[in-house]
């Protein structure tokens, strides 16, 4: 939101205009039509007509130009009339007829002007602060000039400095400056406080922002563009409710574009448009992202060559999970307006999130160049080399299996079992690939024997626009198998909403431990096609076969999905459920092998923030289900299980998860009970 000085305009049109005899220095003797003609202008200044005061001190000029008084209250009066710049031309041509007083009002009006202009918008991107920068230059040398004591008392030039500062989107400075005008007792007035509370919103200190916003809005109730900040500021202090209630109450206060019956197009009333936008785009980051949608879409019908609006619908759209969709509707927004950031940054992220990141590096690099200071371009960047850097995860895992009953357990993960690994991705090369490498140890205790899997070895990986490619190779380091593993990866985006993937391993490390026990190990593939709708659902079904060096075939076919059934900003509900059915060729395997077996499971997660601040949050998960499972020659059983998880965001591309669970399978027709813990460390976007 970008808030013009409007006060300061007003300052060097009205604001320090005084009565002609405050003006004027003390007069000599002079003829009697001078003086008349003197009262006359003093008069007409009184009664602020400017234009007509001015002939006057014109027409004195052109008969003695050497007249100091009518020089003097002519460039006072082309000051009150909002000629700031040639007002002060004039002083610098004849200092001599001014008092210091006089001298430092003009200089100031001349920098306030310098700053109106800065902050209006610029025809060309690539001059649109200039105006502004120049402003800051001639600021910094004025205070350079002043003594320590002067600076202290020189409020207006401060003040006027907070302006410039912010435009040029030097808000850390802005807050500094603020501090120190607290700390000197100065009494910040409404339109500089607002200019300070966007510098407060954009340095992440959102409490302190709805602060001055709402002082600043005390004493100027009626501006709009203060009242939206306002709702941005609680907005980002997890106050969404009153985000909205702010936001709705400014949209009452605007009429709605009416239309008569006939008319080509309505009154158009931009406030009442942006209020109802923003509404949308708060609701959106509520979570409430149909009930977004439906209301942009609505307003582009009305507006449909705004860039805000198409620009704002193709982020909604992106946070529904149509990313192809909103990219469509950021290049529509930059077609309507390519100097817009908002379009800009938008279609830059949705390039990276469809892996086209040579497109994407082509508009980071321009927002970068033109836009160094703002606060979005400068997020863009955190995340530009979170995602393009190292990546990679650490993890370790641990559960304990106890039968009921004799004790015995036919669990496939043994008495107790657990996993610890590490796994690292280079940043990416060519905008394209990837070097992998890991190394992990996963390990189960069967009747006392400990069997590990231990593994390390490195791959590559190459994903660009719809396809992804990813080659391993992993040597086995225990005493069980001793075959080095190798597998490839294929992925395959064919839309927004459906993808597919497949994959093969010579040798397979997620093999049976059981089997691994037994020497005997497993090559795998799989296949696997995904249907994600929108945020509000997803459905996943999965094919995967183990050719085991026994000769035994296991096949399994399963399906996952979910169901969105509750949403608020910071509680998602969802409705998830599973099921599979397998098969093995063997009866006589060594390890836990159903001829036949199958399960159905429904249930619920609970999705709750229980604290964020920007890009740091603490996400609780809490799923229970329950559902049937049948193996044949055992009969059916109840089986349910429980979970409930932390999710530690450090940061844009750091992130700490872990959880335990509770289950209570069936192996065989006997009836276990498993605890387990785990946790992962992920770093790279």
């Amino acid at each position: 939101m970008k808030l013009l000085a409007l006060p300061l305009a007003l300052a060097c049109v009205t604001g320090f205009s005084l009565p002609f005899h405050s003006l004027a220095a003390p007069a000599g003797p002079a003829h009697g039509a001078r003086e008349a003609s003197l009262g006359e202008a003093a008069r007409l200044r009184d009664q602020r007509q400017w234009l007509a005061a001015l002939a006057i001190y014109e027409r004195l000029l052109s008969n003695a130009s050497d007249d100091d008084e009518a020089y003097r209250l002519r460039a006072l009066t082309l000051a009150d009339l909002g000629s700031a710049e040639r007002a002060w031309q004039l002083y610098r041509e004849r200092p001599q007829a001014f008092t210091a007083a006089q001298a430092d009002r003009l200089e100031n009006d001349r920098r306030a002007r310098l700053i109106v202009w800065g902050g209006a918008y610029a025809q060309e991107t690539s001059s649109r602060l200039d105006e502004m920068r120049y402003a800051e230059r001639m600021m910094d040398e004025h205070l350079a000039r002043l003594t320590p004591d002067e600076r202290s008392e020189a409020t207006r030039a401060r003040l006027d400095r907070l302006i410039i500062l912010n435009t040029l989107e030097k808000h850390e400075e802005v807050v500094a400056a603020y501090r120190v005008l607290q700390a000197d007792g100065v009494r910040v007035p409404p339109y500089a406080l607002a200019k300070v509370g966007d510098s407060l919103l954009a340095t992440r200190h959102p409490e302190e922002a709805a602060a001055a916003l709402e002082a600043s809005l005390a004493d100027m109730p009626g501006e709009f563009d203060i009242q939206l900040l306002l709702a941005y500021a609680y907005l980002e202090s997890e106050q969404h409710e009153r985000a909205l209630a702010q936001l709705q109450s400014l949209a009452e206060a605007n009429d709605p574009w009416p239309r008569a019956a006939g008319a080509r197009r309505g009154h158009q009333n931009w406030q009442r448009f942006e209020a109802d936008t923003n509404h949308a785009m708060v609701t959106a980051y509520g979570n409430r992202l149909g009930e977004a949608e439906s209301a942009l879409q609505s307003l582009v019908a009305l507006a449909p060559n705004n860039a805000g609006l198409q620009s704002r619908l193709g982020s909604v759209f992106s946070m529904r999970g149509w990313t192809e969709r909103g990219l469509e509707r950021h290049r529509m927004a930059m077609t309507l307006d390519p100097r817009s950031t908002e379009a800009r940054i938008g279609a830059t992220e949705s390039l990276l999130s469809l892996d086209r990141v040579e497109e994407a590096r082509t508009l980071r690099d321009g927002l970068v160049r033109q836009y160094p200071g703002n606060t979005h371009v400068r997020r863009l960047e955190r995340y530009w080399d979170a995602r393009q850097g190292w990546h990679g995860r650490a993890w370790a895992a641990t559960g304990r299996s106890d039968a009921q009953g004799n004790g015995d357990i036919a669990s496939p993960l043994g008495n107790r079992d657990g996993e610890y690994g590490l796994a690292v991705e280079s940043p990416l090369l060519g905008d394209r690939w990837r070097i992998t490498a890991q190394a992990s140890d996963a390990w189960a205790d069967f009747q006392g024997e400990r069997v590990h899997a231990r593994y390390a070895g490195m791959g590559l990986r190459y994903v660009h626009d719809r396809l992804s490619l990813e080659a391993q190779a992993l040597r086995p380091d225990d005493r069980y198998l001793d075959g080095t593993a190798f597998g490839l990866q294929a992925g395959w985006r064919f839309s927004d909403t459906w993808s597919a993937s497949a994959a093969a391993f010579n040798a397979d490390p997620e093999a049976s431990l059981q089997a691994r026990r037994s020497g005997i190990g497993a090559d795998a593939w799989q296949a696997a096609v995904t249907w994600t709708p929108s945020e509000q659902g997803q459905l996943g079904l999965r094919l995967k076969q183990w050719r085991y060096d026994d000769g035994n075939r296991r096949q399994e076919l399963g399906l996952a999905g979910q169901r969105r059934w509750f949403t608020r900003p910071h509680l998602l509900i969802d409705m998830i459920g599973d099921a599979y059915a397998s098969r093995g060729s063997r009866d006589d395997a060594p390890y836990f092998n159903p001829s036949r077996d199958h399960a159905l499971n429904a249930g619920v997660r609970l999705d709750h923030i229980a604290w964020r601040r920007y890009e740091h949050h603490l996400r609780q998960r809490l799923e229970v289900t329950a559902g049937t499972y049948w193996q044949e020659g055992y009969g059916t059983a109840w089986v349910p299980r429980a979970s409930y998880r932390h999710e530690w965001k450090l940061g844009i591309g750091h992130r700490l998860d872990y959880g335990v669970s509770w289950s209570r399978p069936v192996y065989d027709g006997q009836r276990e009970q498993r605890f387990a813990f785990d946790i992962e460390y992920r770093w790279g976007e």
